[in-house]
C-alpha cells in the first residue's frame, strides 16, 4: 500500500513538474510589466501631478497573477523571475511617465524623445524625488509579484514534491 502511494506521489510531481513552462511566464512577465507601465504612466500624466506609486504594486500583482497563470510554475526561479519584473516595474514605470510629460511639454516626435542626451536626462530623473513611500511601494510590488508568480498547489501535489524532492 505505501509503495502504491508513494509511486502515485511520484508520477504527479513529475507531472507538475512537466506542465510548467518558464519561457511563457518570462514572456508573459515581461508584457504584463510594459503595459502596467503604461497605465501607470497615463494614469501620472491624468492625476496631474498626484502621486500614483501605489498602481506599482498592481503592476507587481498583474505580473504574478499571468506569470502563475501562463507558467504554471512551482520552483523558485519563477518567483525570482516574478521580483525581478516587480523591481523593473518601478524605474520602467516613471521613465514612461517622464517620456510622456517630455512629449506634452516639448511637443515633439517620439524618435526625438529618444535622442541620446534626452534618453540619459531621463533616466537620470527616474531616481531622483522618489520617497520613503515610494520605496515601500516599490519593494511590495517586487514582493507581490514573487508570490502571485509561483503556482499554489494542493496539500496532496505539496506532499508529491515533498516526496519526489527527498527519495
Amino acid at each position: 500500500m505505501q509503495a502504491e502511494k508513494r509511486q502515485r506521489q511520484l508520477n504527479l510531481a513529475e507531472e507538475l513538474l512537466k506542465e510548467q513552462n518558464f519561457g511563457a511566464a518570462i514572456v508573459a512577465g515581461a508584457i504584463a510589466t510594459i503595459l502596467g507601465c503604461g497605465v501607470y504612466s497615463v494614469a501620472a500624466l491624468l492625476a496631474g501631478g498626484q502621486s500614483v506609486s501605489v498602481l506599482v504594486i498592481a503592476i507587481g500583482a498583474a505580473v504574478g497573477i499571468i506569470m502563475q497563470y501562463l507558467g504554471r510554475g512551482i520552483t523558485a526561479h519563477f518567483s525570482l523571475a516574478g521580483a525581478a519584473f516587480g523591481i523593473a516595474s518601478y524605474p520602467l514605470a516613471r521613465l514612461c511617465t517622464i517620456a510622456l510629460y517630455t512629449l506634452k511639454a516639448e511637443r515633439i516626435s517620439i524618435f526625438e524623445l529618444f535622442n541620446g542626451e534626452r534618453l540619459v536626462a531621463m533616466w537620470a530623473w527616474v531616481f531622483t524625488g522618489i520617497r520613503l513611500l515610494d520605496l515601500i511601494f516599490w519593494v511590495a510590488a517586487a514582493g507581490t509579484a514573487a508570490y502571485l508568480s509561483k503556482r499554489r498547489l494542493s496539500r496532496d501535489e505539496d506532499e508529491a514534491i515533498y516526496t519526489f524532492v527527498h527519495r
